[in-house]
């Protein structure tokens, strides 16, 4: 131990005298302490999170790099100790070529999406080899490796994934280029404890075409898939399209979905172990927004990128150069309607004409949301916000009908205030109220949120955050009706930053890029130190 400790620091000193090797270095480290609880139910949680990404950057365009990551145990995921990433790069002239683990994106993401997000313990990225070459108006890539997907949700979802694919995206003119991408994997998926061997095939088609104020975007996917074990194959695609325009003091953006890669009646839509549906290191755009707000930022739906299709609209527009506005409405449901035959025990799909389109009646699930928000500066220290959201949902029982179906609405008011008094003192206040109205919270289906956030910046280093939800529901999953939460944080240097936190957090859904998981309720204490060498 002592002859390799006096190596790595003599490879140290190396590098700081040789000018032309640049090393880098960042450290996350998170440590929580506490319980989890619904109900009568309830466990500790002892966590402790470890990320240190290192990289060197060496002469001749050539970098290396690592991620050693402790995750033991983690607050999310599988347990972990080593190294996680590993990579050589090299990259000159329009060439690049990158070994071991990487992160990748074709078009929109509709045939792949190699991305993590550590917050879901959801990690799809590559170990293999990536190319690109860009050459003018010509760019192209290439992958092979292996994905190794574990779900943090569900658990016994261990799939292997043996992927190649390439990409090119060709500029025709200033406005108009056009892309094309083909993947195709092996795969391993377990149904219980026998693992399924499957074939796929994604081809991919996308045209971008944009003028002075304007830009429209289509993207095409097919995916088929071939279950060789049992003899089963599918054949589904998706469709993404958007439009923007945009002129002095306004803008606007329509974004459309058809995604049908896999439709499914009820018993196998929600079978998480069938080898035809979409795969994880797919993830098309999600066509709704993604709220900074609290309690909108807990969704009502979850997309299905299996059976789903809809619309996005939203429209910026500056009134004053102290007043802008901005307005965003989605709507989604699945294509076709399942009705069950008790006789037969199974269901009948019956295919709805207009399909491509989204439809608020309730056999198809439709979820809208609306959302507009003002802001107001009211000089140059002084910023005001105030929003109103509406949301609806229905999750419809093809088993029952309309007895078994979820209904639920939302109605959220936001507002925010940033306020700096001085050169050392900022303060922000935001405030959010819901009304919220769930069937299926059958002794209340009607009661209330509030969540107030009050955060003080002191001369850019010190930080005091203060959280504090109420609701008047008295049959809360947690089993509670109020969470007050504390939090501190020290900007120590510009590459140090100290994070205490203690009280409770509410949980509830969360997602990002479409992919979600329950957070518990938690109480107790949390710790960060990031640090940037």
């Amino acid at each position: 131990m002592k002859t390799v400790k006096i190596i790595l620091l003599a490879l140290l000193f190396q590098i700081v005298l040789y000018a032309q090797i640049t090393p880098s270095a960042s450290n996350y480290l998170r440590y929580g302490n506490g319980s989890q609880q619904i109900g009568e139910l309830g466990k500790t949680l002892e966590y402790t999170e470890n990320v240190f990404d290192f990289r060197l950057g060496l002469p001749e365009s050539i970098n290396i790099g690592f991620r050693y990551l402790y995750d033991k145990p983690p607050e999310v995921g599988p347990e972990f100790n080593g190294i996680k990433r590993r990579f050589i790069e090299y990259q000159n002239s329009g060439f690049y070529v990158r070994a071991g683990h990487s992160s990748e994106i074709y078009g929109k993401g509709l045939a792949l999406n190699l991305f993590e997000d550590r917050g879901l313990a959801f990690n799809t990225w590559l170990d293999g080899v990536k190319m690109s070459y860009t050459k003018d108006a010509l760019s192209a890539s290439l992958i092979a490796g292996t994905i190794d997907f574990r779900d943090s949700v569900n658990v016994t979802r261990h799939e292997i994934y043996d992927i190649k694919g390439g990409n090119f995206n060709y500029e025709i003119s200033e406005a108009f280029s056009v892309g094309a991408s083909f993947v195709r994997t092996d795969g391993e998926i377990p149904q219980g404890n026998v693992k399924k061997n499957i074939l796929s095939e994604i081809p991919e088609l996308y045209f971008t075409f944009s003028g002075e104020k304007f830009e429209l975007f289509l993207n095409w996917a097919r995916l088929w898939i071939n279950n060789k074990d049992d003899k089963i194959a599918s054949d589904g695609y998706g469709v993404y399209g958007s439009f923007s325009w945009f002129d002095e003091g306004f803008g606007l953006t329509l974004d459309y979905k058809d995604y049908r890669f896999n439709i499914e009646d009820p018993f196998r839509r929600f079978d998480e172990t069938r080898t035809t549906k979409i795969f994880p290191f797919q993830n098309p755009p999600i066509v709704m927004k993604e709220h900074s707000y609290t309690l909108l930022s807990r969704p009502l739906h979850e997309v299905d990128f299996n059976d789903e299709t809809g619309f996005q609209l939203e429209l910026y527009y500056l009134l004053t150069d102290d007043i802008n506005f901005t307005f965003n409405a989605s709507v989604a449901s699945r294509h076709n309607f399942f009705k069950y035959d008790p006789s037969q025990f199974s269901f009948v799909e019956e295919t709805r004409e207009t399909n491509f389109l989204p439809s608020l009646d309730d056999k198809y699930s439709p979820y809208y949301e609306m959302f507009l928000e003002g802001e107001y500066n009211v000089d140059f220290n002084t910023t005001l916000n105030l929003g109103v959201a509406y949301r609806s949902k229905v999750l419809y029982n093809e088993f029952t009908g309309d007895i078994g179906t979820h209904k639920i609405s939302s109605v959220v008011i936001p507002a925010a205030a940033n306020f700096q008094v001085n050169e050392d003192l900022v303060s922000q206040i935001k405030y959010q109220l819901e009304f919220r109205d769930d069937n299926f919270n059958i002794k209340q289906e009607k009661f209330y949120n509030q969540h107030i956030d009050f955060l003080m910046t002191i001369k850019q280093k010190l930080s005091l955050t203060v959280r504090y939800e109420f609701t008047d529901n008295d049959f809360d999953v947690s089993g509670r009706k109020d969470w007050l939460a504390f939090e501190t944080g020290y900007r120590i240097n510009s590459g140090n930053v100290l994070t205490l936190t203690y009280g409770r957090e509410r949980g509830g859904l969360v997602c990002a890029n479409g992919v979600c998981r329950y957070v518990l309720p938690f109480k107790g204490f949390r710790f960060s130190l990031q640090t940037i060498f």
